[in-house]
């Protein structure tokens, strides 16, 4: 087998040099992307925006380190609030409502307080209060006053001319470069701030500003620790030192009194400051908050010359260090002493570390370069962006050495929003262990591991709050016994059952995530030491809740559970939910294999109640509900039974109806975390056309934001569009989300115990992806797919072995399998040796036999369209994603581009699935030189194919608005009276809308396109020459010997279909070849 995957391996790398030379290629280097003068550097991981939009949280950055966190302003490192809209403030999502501004906190810094202005079970007040992230003092603001003039986060954009910011995402370093003239009148000063947080050294962050003046000029720059950061704490102390240019402050979270946070601010600088004129500063240049606290010192400027000045931060909390004051104070005059370079050193050689560049998924050909294809780079692109913007978030095990082994700085988990943000209060929830650890835990097990941390250290309160049961629906006397835990909706400090996070009557399927998330980490990390004594016990707690939970059916010898919801939260407190029994039925079983697995005994209580445990299904629609007696009419707030295929390894009949039927049923006003996995479901189970890229662009490109490829929460930020939600940002749970397409998609690994299981499958966009480093049972393994095959191989243990890594193989082959494809591989232990498995070929089979137009690379709108109807989703072959322009009041035409080699078919049928909301009428055009809108020239150039008006298969009635039924979209099938020779452009018009659901004007948007087909008329056959060698496929060859040839098997290769032979009259002809679509003939 190894010879034929080394004969394999050599006979791809000429398929793979034709493929690059076959592909336009262009320079990734200082690429334009899809925003605004936003530039990307991909030989140095750096976006560069050259667009100011103050006052705007989506035009912010954050820098977070795992331990401090802060959110700056978009002119520079300032402290900022939202501009008002309208007149009125912005503000934050549930449950907090408060008004939008740059944050900074601390890891842990939650306080203890009563109700919030949003809740979910508001009762539950009566029996404890909530745990809400509290600010500190933001403090790396360094602001210049000249001429009276003041740069600060409100200096006026038209004094600002050549403005630049960037990330440097390799480096973790944020800049601004422009020219500021004060007052719009003085001497141009040019302005240079950097800032950074400290990978290693948690406590230490600083920022730095050159000044470089165009005439010898005096400045004053202010130190600012401002205090209306400090959000939801208690002032407790600060001071201005005189012996060195310090100032401190310190605070509290409310209501916590035992835990105190200190930031300290020590300035250093060159020649050019003024030491004898540092002062304190008592007021005006920032807000009266009692923690706030500035110093000032003067800058003499020289023309030309260069001045510089630095401030260096120590933070800490009494939360995880037992002096903080100490702590903050070393790490600050550290800082100053060690200066700006030494300290940035450092930090990127930790971040060097963290993110190399084999620890995120390349889309680049092996020479670099990148596919023409706009999306494919912008892939490439987030492919860095949104591992780094969670990993900020997470402390590694370097950090924690290098505070002394301190193991407080890891037990805090990551808020959906991040150290940036106190969107949804810094709460943790699911989001965590679902959305963002997993793409992580399998490239970066070490780091995320504080989301595992965070459920231990809770874990004692999560047994505590078993006896939370009176307070629910489930308050039936001795129902719970000792034995069990069950963990909150959100938590905090605490991990108490609250009004916002209940642990009864409401997401249950929490606790069940919790456990996939461990047993991830022991198949990432093969460590079985820390499985067994830390989560293995938690792991059967959950179950013994679990199987405590269910109600038993005495007729139909069957449990369920009650009063309940699923991940979809339009649908509360609903009744045998879909998702959350088959999660608790999949952890019942995998407790007991893995009791069994670490030499336990099995409970056959549970057994028996998993086997006994129905989800609600739906047999003539062929769909699993949500719910029992869901209606129809129902919208679905965010992926819920798609998970069942993605995160559960479920048998599972009733997937891909589930799959079209659901994504229909989606609001565009959900969170944008869905899409990635509907991403990787239809990878993983559709037979045929690539929506699988249609949903990984949906998963990031309508959240992403400019300039710093950030994530919104919502397809619209603007809450009066988008149903009334004030978008959590940076939303790290979409970012997660996507970040897990690549690995868990494409690839399609799936985490087993005892086997690594893939089952590859590249759309046919993709011409090469080389996925991240992803380890299992502690091993590192890297994998590169092209368009027909995937290569596995083991990276050398010296570099790639986790030091919890099972030692087992270490010697012996790891067990591959590919999914439900059956069958057994080996990879080798010797990194020199690899394995090449066939990926699946769903992109290369058509839906529609003898489409010509499904997953072509090029197709554009003349108009804009809806957020994520993106114009591919016409000719993906899956009726589930959709083309929607943005209105109907003209004719809008979408064209398929199918390239200048591409041969002419003749073509005699043209289906078209118009999903909800058709067009009035339509026409389609062939061209070989023209593109709409077509001129009056242009119409001797065009073939006008046929046109008509949309008459409704599927109208919508509101009498049958309730009943489940099979998604069926509006259809129309055109057969040709004769063939007509297709063109490189295929264009299709659509004027006009008949609404939602074929006649419902409430309609938003306009018409819809699902799939459009053009069926190849091949009854008449394309006849090739035996002893040809190449061909151009639709065109009649008749074997002459001046004619290109192709061999039978070329030939059945390139078109898909079988080949019949065709003996002519004369024995002396060439034998004929007659290529035949046995469906359709």
């Amino acid at each position: 087998m190894m010879q034929f995957h080394a004969l394999l391996q050599r006979a791809l790398i000429p398929l793979l040099a034709t493929v690059l030379t076959r592909t336009s290629l262009v320079s990734a280097v200082n690429a334009e992307t899809r925003y605004h003068r936003v530039l990307w550097d991909d030989d140095n991981w750096i976006i560069t925006t050259q667009d100011l939009n103050p006052g705007n949280y989506q035009s912010r950055m954050s820098l977070a380190n795992g331990y401090l966190g802060i959110n700056v302003a978009a002119v520079g490192p300032f402290f900022e609030i939202d501009t008002p809209v309208n007149d009125e403030t912005v503000v934050n999502g549930w449950p907090l409502f408060d008004r939008r501004q740059t944050f900074a906190t601390i890891a842990g810094f939650y306080n203890d307080q009563g109700p919030t202005p949003g809740d979910n079970y508001p009762w539950l007040y009566q029996y404890g209060g909530e745990s809400i992230i509290s600010g500190v003092p933001h403090w790396s603001g360094l602001v210049v006053e000249a001429h009276g003039a003041i740069l600060n986060a409100s200096v006026n954009p038209d004094h600002l001319t050549g403005f630049t910011s960037t990330l440097d995402a390799r480096a973790g370093v944020l800049s601004w470069r422009y020219s500021w003239k004060p007052g719009g009148t003085h001497a141009a000063i040019n302005v240079h701030y950097s800032m950074f947080v400290h990978k290693l050294h948690v406590n230490q962050a600083a920022v730095q500003l050159k000044l470089t003046a165009t005439r010898d000029t005096n400045v004053t720059v202010y130190d600012i620790l401002e205090g209306d950061c400090a959000v939801r704490t208690d002032f407790v102390d600060r001071k201005y030192e005189n012996d060195s240019p310090t100032i401190w402050t310190a605070v509290r979270p409310g209501n916590v009194p035992a835990t105190t946070a200190y930031l300290y601010s020590t300035l250093g600088g060159n020649k050019c400051v003024d030491w004898s004129s540092r002062t304190e500063v008592t007021g005006g240049i920032f807000s009266s908050n009692f923690s706030s606290i500035a110093q000032s010192v003067n800058l003499k400027l020289v023309a030309g010359e260069t001045g510089e000045i630095g401030k260096y931060i120590g933070a800490a909390s009494s939360d995880a260090f037992s002096e903080p004051k100490n702590t903050a104070s070393i790490a600050s005059i550290t800082g100053a002493s060690e200066g700006f370079a030494t300290l940035l050193h450092t930090h990127i050689e930790e971040w060097t570390s963290i993110l190399p560049r084999h620890s995120v998924d390349r889309y680049a050909f092996p020479n670099g370069s990148l596919p023409e294809d706009l999306n494919v780079q912008e892939l490439h692109i987030a492919a860095v962006t949104t591992p780094f913007h969670i990993l900020q978030n997470t402390v590694g095990p370097n950090a924690v050495a290098a505070a002394g082994n301190n193991t407080h700085l890891n037990v805090h988990s990551i808020p959906v929003c991040g150290l940036g943000s106190d969107c949804y209060g810094g709460l943790i929830f699911w989001d965590a262990e679902v959305w963002m650890a997993p793409g992580l835990q399998v490239s970066h097990p070490q780091h995320v591991k504080q989301v595992i941390n965070y459920r231990v250290e809770k874990y004692p309160q999560a047994q505590q709050n078993i006896k939370m049961a009176y307070s629910s629906s489930q308050n039936h006397t001795d129902q719970f016994s000792p034995g069990g835990a069950v963990y909150p909706w959100t938590s905090g400090r605490y991990g108490n059952c609250t009004g916002t996070g209940p642990c009864f009557d409401y997401e249950y399927h929490l606790n069940g995530d919790i456990g996939i998330s461990f047993l991830n980490q022991l198949v990432v990390t093969g460590d079985e030491v820390e499985f067994k004594e830390k989560l293995l016990p938690i792991y059967n707690a959950i179950a013994h809740f679990y199987a405590e939970l269910l109600t038993y059916n005495e007729t139909s010898d069957t449990y369920n559970l009650r009063n309940a919801t699923d991940p979809d939260e339009y649908a509360n407190n609903v009744n045998n939910v879909g998702f959350t029994t088959a999660l608790i039925q999949k952890h019942l079983d995998s407790t007991n294999m893995l009791n069994s697995w670490f030499g336990f005994s099995q409970n056959e209580n549970w057994a028996e109640k998993a086997s006994k445990l129905r989800l609600p299904i739906n047999e003539e629609a062929g769909i699993i509900l949500e719910y029992d007696n869901m209606k129809g009419y129902i919208s679905v707030k965010q992926a819920d039974i798609i998970l069942i295929d993605d995160f559960l390894h479920y048998d599972n009949p009733y997937s891909l109806a589930n799959l079209d039927y659901y994504a229909a049923k989606q609001s565009p006003n959900g969170p944008g975390m869905t899409y990635g996995v509907f991403s990787i479901v239809a990878n993983e189970i559709s037979p045929s056309g690539c929506s699988s890229y249609t949903y990984d662009l949906y998963s990031t490109q309508p959240y992403v934001r400019a300039p710093w490829f950030q994530l919104s929460e919502q397809l619209e930020d603007d809450p009066s569009t988008n149903g009334g939600t004030n978008p959590a940002f940076p939303f790290l749970t979409g970012m997660g989300g996507a970040n897990r397409v690549a690995i868990f998609g494409y690839l399609g690994l799936r985490l087993f115990i005892d086997r690594l299981d893939i089952d590859p499958s590249l759309p046919p966009q993709i011409p090469y992806l080389d996925y991240r480093t992803f380890y299992w049972q502690g091993h590192g393994i890297n994998a590169t797919s092209n368009a027909t095959h995937t290569t596995l191989a083991r990276l050398p243990a010296e570099s790639y072995m986790l030091p919890t890594a099972n030692r087992t193989y270490m010697h012996s082959p790891i067990p591959v399998s590919l999914g439900a494809r059956g069958g057994t591989y080996q990879l080798p232990v010797s990194p020199l040796e690899m394995l090449v498995v066939p990926n699946r070929p769903i992109g290369q089979t058509t839906t529609v036999k003898g489409n010509i137009l499904q997953c072509a690379a090029n197709v554009t709108s003349t108009t804009p369209y809806l957020p994520a109807q993106f114009p591919l989703s016409a000719i993906d072959g899956a009726a589930s994603t959709r083309w929607q322009p943005v209105h109907s009041s003209t004719t809008i035409y979408l064209t398929v581009d199918l390239g200048a080699t591409f041969p002419s078919y003749p073509i005699k049928q043209i289906i078209f699935d118009w999903a909800h909301a058709p067009p009035l009428s339509y026409s389609v055009f062939f061209s070989n030189v023209s593109l709409p809108p077509f001129g009056h020239n242009d119409w001797g150039l065009v073939t006008n194919v046929t046109r008509g008006d949309v008459e409704l298969s599927r109208p919508y009635d509101p009498a049958r608005a309730a009943i489940i039924e099979k998604y069926e979209g509006n259809q129309t099938n055109v057969t040709l009276e004769s063939v007509v020779w297709s063109g490189r452009y295929a264009t299709l018009g659509v004027n006009g809308c008949w609404g939602d659901e074929g006649g419902n004007r409430t309609h938003r948007g306009g018409p819809t396109v699902a799939e459009w087909s053009l069926i190849r008329d091949l009854g008449e056959g394309v006849l090739v020459a035996e002893n040809a060698t190449e061909v151009n496929v639709g065109e009649k060859i008749n074997g002459d010997d001046d004619k290109e040839k192709a061999g039978l098997e070329e030939v059945e290769d390139m078109v898909g279909f079988k080949v019949e032979p065709q003996v002519g009259g004369d024995e002396d002809e060439d034998r004929r070849w007659k290529v035949q679509n046995l469906g359709l003939w």
